[in-house]
């Protein structure tokens, strides 16, 4: 009883304290000027705030301490798997994600050069993996097994990095990067309470929490009342570390307890088959055609939708269910199929969709070329 209470605590306490900060940071927004641009590759009009993100980590933090305090005080049984080594693990993953959290309001502030973004996430990635946390074991997947740290923490450091850039990219429409990152968060919750870590458990339900609050007033919110309001990079950056570090914990708690399957590999990443396929797909794209990887165009999946006449809120909504369509698949089916069977099966489906959506856009600008250009410019009405 005392872990529901201890989680619901969390969640409840992290939205509260998520939905006291959030008029604040508009109203201080408004004050300063502090508005996201609209330019070409944007989808939206009028003046929205772009700090939304400020308040997510100490939302977060706030009521994570407080929960995790009362359990402290109380010496509930939650709490008796914190020693040395797990305070240890705690300070360099706060410590990444408060890095990534003031580099992405630096950016949003006065913006920072997309290399030394890069290189901050790099040096968060290193610092994870510095508390012995990275993947050890691939169970099969391309054939390969147990790995050494010279190839597993190399790895983890590029998987994390490809989170954070991932949900960067993702960030595009209304509710989609917050929509994704509150499914995972909420499957990642389970997961932990089943592998018996409690206190981590706690901390995505916090995580949960702050992301309430703002996906109201990103997707309900409109322009011309000015309740809308954008995460920024300052909480997408603060997101992507959070999932890529809860992601690799629960793949190696996974893989190290009883039961060493490849289902490790599910309960990790599965929930972000979405959005990391989405960047592959736009970063191969990008190179294909001889532009910078990390150079923002209209290329995102969620874009092709937005250009078949669909409004953000149905856009986000498709996007979801594949999300949760794609999870599904991989968790449902690694008890009976190869790990790598079941790669092979969700990427087919992804180039599936994919092809079908671009042929769809493209029918559909052959036919008007200036349809694109109109319903671009009706879905940026709809935000308002």
């Amino acid at each position: 009883m005392e872990l529901y209470i201890s989680l619901f605590a969390a969640l409840v306490g992290s939205g509260l304290f998520s939905w006291f900060f959030l008029p604040e940071i508009q109203r201080i927004c408004f004050r300063k000027k502090l508005f996201d641009p609209c330019d070409e590759r944007k989808v939206h009009n009028g003046i929205v705030p772009r700090l939304g993100g400020v308040g997510f980590l100490p939302a977060m933090i706030l009521s994570f301490l407080l929960v995790l305090s009362a359990n402290l005080l109380l010496q509930t049984s939650l709490v008796s798997t914190i020693n040395a080594s797990s305070l240890l693990e705690w300070a360099l993953v706060l410590s990444a994600v408060i890095l990534l959290y003031l580099t992405g309001l630096t950016d949003d502030l006065v913006e920072v050069r997309y290399r030394s973004k890069l290189l901050i996430q790099i040096l968060a990635a290193v610092l994870f993996t510095a508390s012995g946390i990275w993947i050890n074991d691939l169970h099969g997947l391309f054939g390969m097994y147990a790995i050494s740290p010279v190839i597993g923490i190399p790895l983890t450091i590029i998987i994390i990095v490809s989170v954070i850039n991932a949900f960067n990219f993702i960030d595009g429409i209304d509710g989609l990067a917050a929509g994704i990152a509150m499914l995972a968060f909420l499957f990642f919750g389970i997961t932990l309470i089943y592998l018996k870590l409690y206190v981590i458990s706690i901390f995505t339900f916090a995580a949960l929490g702050m992301l309430i609050p703002f996906f109201y007033y990103n997707i309900f919110g409109k322009t011309s009342n000015h309740s809308k309001m954008f995460m920024g990079d300052c909480g997408s950056l603060t997101i992507g570390m959070l999932l890529a570090a809860i992601a690799v914990k629960v793949y190696h708690s996974a893989s190290i307890g009883p039961d060493q399957s490849p289902r490790a590999l599910v309960l990790g990443f599965s929930m972000l088959i979405v959005p990391m396929f989405d960047a592959l797909r736009v970063v191969l794209l990008r190179l294909i055609k001889g532009r910078s990887p990390f150079k923002p165009d209209k290329s995102h999946m969620h874009h092709q939708l937005l250009n078949l006449g669909f409004s953000h809120k149905v856009v986000t909504l498709i996007m979801l269910t594949n999300a949760i369509f794609f999870g599904a698949i991989a968790f449902f089916l690694v008890p009976y199929l190869n790990v790598n069977l079941i790669l092979g099966l969700v990427i087919l489906l992804w180039v599936i969709l994919d092809f079908l959506l671009r042929r769809r856009v493209r029918q559909v600008h052959s036919a008007s070329p200036q349809n694109i250009k109109t319903v671009e410019q009706v879905n940026r009405n709809k935000t308002e």
